[in-house]
């Protein structure tokens, strides 16, 4: 836990979002990805924000931040999934993972897309999908997303960056070789009532039955195993405390 003023979080902690997004200045949370990687573009939809791998054919991460607002409204599944116009090399499509045995698994969630029906959209865009196994998508991912919208609720904001381990895939699939990732990660900063605090969640690429617990892990291992700077904006001491912390109790039960 680190507690940190309201000016320092909408200095320090950031996503710049484009388009009409509406926020509330006790859940600004800025961090500008462009800062942290100079040399890639950063794709900005209206509610969350993408690193895109060519090579792999989906994001790096994908980084969204949510906030009670967005559980007030009722919008269905639009269902409407479809090619990334701003991936100027293309993203993949739909003929990738036809008849391929995997799930077009979401990165930043439907469920967690409920704000309005343009956020509900635009989550369907392929470049904030990834293959899974079903198993996986409508098992234990599904519960790990769940649980980030359960404690979304209960914060002022939780931010949220999620993606693929893109090493040593697993398979490929589709025309234009998408890769099948081994594993899948979240981490998140929650904040509330001026206290920020830190966790990271990686989940093998398979069916589990496990407690969702069982996979915290630090921010820093994520980093590691990724060789990505999450939050590099942030001064040393708080990436220090918020990055390294991988007790699941600490994150849940603040001091």
């Amino acid at each position: 836990m680190y507690k940190i003023r309201i000016s320092q979080l909408l200095f320090i902690l950031t996503i710049t979002f484009s388009g009409t997004t509406q926020v509330t200045t006790n859940s600004t949370v800025n961090v500008n990805f462009n800062t942290c990687y100079l040399h890639s573009k950063i794709i900005y939809h209206s509610y969350y924000s993408l690193l895109y791998s060519e090579d792999a054919e989906q994001a790096k991460w994908v980084a969204y931040k949510l906030t009670p607002s967005f559980f007030q409204n009722y919008i269905e599944r639009t269902n409407d999934f479809r090619e990334d116009s701003l991936i100027l090399t293309g993203s993949s499509s739909l003929d990738d993972y036809h008849k391929s045995g995997y799930d077009r698994g979401h990165l930043a969630p439907a469920g967690s897309m409920k704000l309005n029906e343009r956020s509900m959209s635009e989550s369907f865009f392929m470049s904030n999908i990834s293959p899974q196994k079903p198993s996986f998508n409508r098992g234990i991912w599904k519960r790990l997303e769940g649980k980030v919208r359960y404690w979304a609720e209960s914060n002022d904001s939780i931010f949220v960056i999620t993606g693929p381990i893109l090493d040593h895939p697993i398979d490929t699939i589709g025309p234009n070789e998408v890769i099948v990732p081994r594993a899948f990660f979240k981490t998140l900063i929650a904040y509330k009532d001026g206290k920020a605090r830190g966790i990271a969640f990686l989940v093998p690429h398979e069916k589990s039955d496990k407690s969702l617990y069982s996979f915290a892990t630090s921010i820093d291992v994520i980093e590691e195993l990724t060789g990505l700077d999450f939050y590099c904006k942030l001064d040393i001491e708080l990436q220090s405390i918020l990055e390294s912390n991988s007790s699941i109790k600490d994150f849940m039960f603040p001091k």
